[in-house]
């Protein structure tokens, strides 16, 4: 091939550009998965979910966090992971291992392998196994970031008004770990019961951060039934805060 011609340089400046993203993935902190991941989620906000902050990111750059979110779309962790990423010096980017459905996992294709990337811990919708529980312990004591929609599904009822009751498995996790709790409101988020069906949909995403709720009070108590209620009342208070919304309260009052 003839080195004046467009197709030759064509064909460098492609080479060039696929060793360029071998050479960020091998070297990624958060391994090449996790780098597979941001660029897919680059790509998503690219073309389809334009997504914004309404503040800075306050997610930590070492140590454990738990982040809690509301939940109206399966692509709710890609919006998370994306505006986390941006956040983050390069290549230094923390994998957010969310809490995530079970029959995700089994299903073939893009998305159990998305899925199994992102480091989620599968959990079944009854919520009776405490396997998962006890994983996002372990991972938060080895200080890594997790991730949890405490609706426990997503909210098709009453997105736009009230959060549904939230589970007192994250307040659990959060007195046992004492781990900084994260708020995250996601607004706008494409609708649907499909992962694939909402990638696709073209929309305006803004996240709001909250900062870290503090759980002092609670710590160093028993987590008993009447403190698993009132943290996790403070924690969907604190994310309904965030949206302007109201949610429904667990605790006797």
């Amino acid at each position: 091939m003839d080195w004046r011609s467009p197709l030759f340089w064509m064909l460098c400046a492609t080479v060039l550009i696929l060793a360029s993203a071998v050479v960020r993935g091998a070297t990624c902190s958060a391994g090449w998965r996790a780098w597979v991941c941001y660029q897919i989620a680059v790509v998503h906000r690219t073309f389809f979910a334009r997504c914004q902050m309404a503040n800075k990111c306050p997610f930590p750059e070492s140590g454990p966090a738990i982040i809690v979110a509301n939940h109206t779309s399966p692509v709710d962790p890609i919006l998370i992971w994306h505006r986390h990423f941006a956040e983050f010096r390069k290549p230094r980017l923390r994998v957010v291992g969310f809490m995530m459905a079970k029959e995700f996992y089994e299903r073939r294709g893009i998305v159990n392998w998305v899925c199994r990337a992102m480091e989620s811990i599968p959990m079944a919708r009854s919520g009776q196994d405490m396997g998962p529980i006890r994983e996002s312990l372990t991972r938060l004591k080895n200080g890594h970031l997790l991730g949890v929609f405490p609706e426990g599904r997503l909210n098709v009822e009453s997105p736009d008004e009230r959060l549904l009751p939230g589970g007192t498995g994250v307040a659990w996790l959060a007195l046992k770990s004492q781990a900084p709790v994260i708020p995250v409101f996601i607004h706008h988020a494409p609708r649907g019961k499909s992962i694939l069906g909402c990638y696709f949909v073209r929309t305006l995403v803004t996240l709001t951060y909250g900062n870290p709720i503090d759980l002092a009070a609670w710590h160093g108590r028993k987590p008993g039934h009447k403190e698993l209620a009132e943290v996790t009342d403070l924690i969907m208070k604190s994310l309904a805060d965030l949206g302007g919304i109201s949610f429904t309260p667990i605790a006797a009052p």
